[in-house]
């Protein structure tokens, strides 16, 4: 599979500052916060629950850069959370699988999914 010449556009990132670079360079090529989301895996998050702000406003964001939620959608959650998400947003269940395999044996932390990327806007690899 191909995940990085395909639409919609999918790209491993690290939480760092390649990640709001990414981000910015979308929004000013006029992405809107509606095209661009930030998927982080949190292994330590299992199910969707009232923990949800917790970690959304406590030691999960204690380093946040560049206000990343109010750029893209950003989600924090577990495996079978997200997965549930890349299916809701277009990927087949084997394709969300393979992607989440392939987060789980890097040493990435997040997923970059724009809604049909339409040019080298931001670096493939």
């Amino acid at each position: 599979m191909s995940i990085g010449t395909i639409k919609p556009f999918v790209k491993l990132h690290k939480y760092d500052q390649n990640l709001v670079a990414d981000i910015q360079a979308l929004n000013s090529s006029g992405y809107k916060r509606e095209d661009i989301y930030v998927l982080k895996w949190n292994p330590d998050k299992n199910h969707s629950n009232q923990r949800d702000n917790y970690y959304k406003y406590s030691k999960h964001f204690e380093d946040a850069i560049g206000d990343i939620d109010s750029k893209a959608q950003f989600f924090d959650n577990g495996g079978k959370e997200l997965r549930s998400k890349l299916e809701h947003l277009g990927l087949n269940k084997d394709e969300a699988a393979a992607l989440l395999r392939e987060l789980e044996e890097t040493d990435n932390t997040c997923i970059l999914y724009v809604r049909e990327l339409r040019d080298h806007i931001i670096e493939m690899k």
